[in-house]
């Protein structure tokens, strides 16, 4: 009974301190899971994170952004934060980031996990982490569990107020540039793709998820050359995106981004200067398919 008890009470204090953190990567996790009501939401992993300038889009269309990507996750963390955002707010805008490692392809799930422990009473999550590994069910019985993995950090950011992550209404913008030239060599895919069933079933919840917002899949520049193989990778998306109506976006070999350093912190990572480039090349893009269908809403916000 005793362990049980401070095993409870451990949760209550380590709860209440994480909740009440405004800064650093738990403050923004905490805004993104109970206060988020912007209007352009962008999901998806580290090139989501680094990749979509908020202060571009915000400025373009005219309406609040927010920035939900974050480092080493993909579909399984969009899925619960767009869930925990929508019940209380319907974004006009979503925009997913696609890397297939974090979104379609096998392995990389427990990591979309690290955010998520200590929501893990909210409405679906509990699905999730059986999804990922059943064994879940017994390891959050535990409530200093929740928050093992992150304690000290929190702790740390909570007394001093100080925190080395920062970001503009989430954009976690990289402000180095390449400095070495790299071999120009194409990003191989595999000849034969397997896919992840839980990260499809996931894919398929978060397209249920945004209907009523305007979704947009899209595939932002890497530096390298992605061979036939590699484009391939997304297929089974695209296949979905065609019979649900939602516009891909694939940047993927564009000419103005590949094998530019001057728009790369690293081979797969954008800096500053390009995702800036980026963001306005994208609303562009946006701006163009609405005026295809007829629809001025994208114009009529600037």
């Amino acid at each position: 009974m005793l362990v049980v008890a401070g095993d409870m009470a451990i949760g209550v204090v380590f709860g209440y301190i994480t909740n009440n953190i405004r800064t650093g990567g738990q403050g923004r996790d905490n805004y993104i899971s109970n206060e988020c009501a912007d209007d352009v939401l962008v999901f998806g992993s580290s090139r989501a994170l680094h990749h979509y300038d908020t202060e571009v889009l915000a400025d373009s269309f005219g309406l609040s952004t927010y920035n939900c990507g974050d480092d080493g996750c993909g579909i399984l963390l969009s899925y619960a934060r767009l869930k925990m955002i929508t019940e209380r707010h319907r974004p006009k805008y979503i925009i997913m980031d696609v890397a297939p490692a974090y979104d379609l392809l096998p392995g990389k799930n427990p990591p979309q996990l690290k955010w998520l422990k200590n929501r893990y009473e909210r409405d679906g999550i509990p699905e999730l982490f059986q999804d990922v590994d059943k064994r879940n069910r017994v390891k959050m019985l535990s409530s200093a569990y929740k928050y093992n993995s992150t304690f000290i950090k929190s702790a740390f950011v909570y007394i001093t107020g100080i925190s080395e992550e920062k970001n503009i209404r989430g954009f976690a913008p990289f402000h180095s540039k390449k400095m070495r030239p790299v071999n120009k060599l194409e990003e191989k895919g595999e000849d034969s793709i397997k896919y992840d069933e839980v990260k499809l079933k996931y894919l398929d919840k978060f397209i249920d998820l945004a209907k009523g917002s305007q979704l947009f899949f899209v595939k932002s520049p890497v530096w390298y050359k992605s061979d036939a193989a590699k484009l391939r990778e997304v297929e089974i998306l695209k296949e979905r995106c065609e019979r649900e109506g939602i516009p891909f976006f694939d940047f993927t070999n564009h000419p103005k981004y590949m094998h530019v350093d001057k728009y790369f912190a690293d081979g797969k990572h954008m800096n500053a200067t390009g995702a800036r480039e980026f963001t306005k090349d994208l609303y562009t893009t946006i701006k163009e398919y609405e005026a295809s269908r007829g629809d001025s809403t994208v114009s009529s916000q600037r």
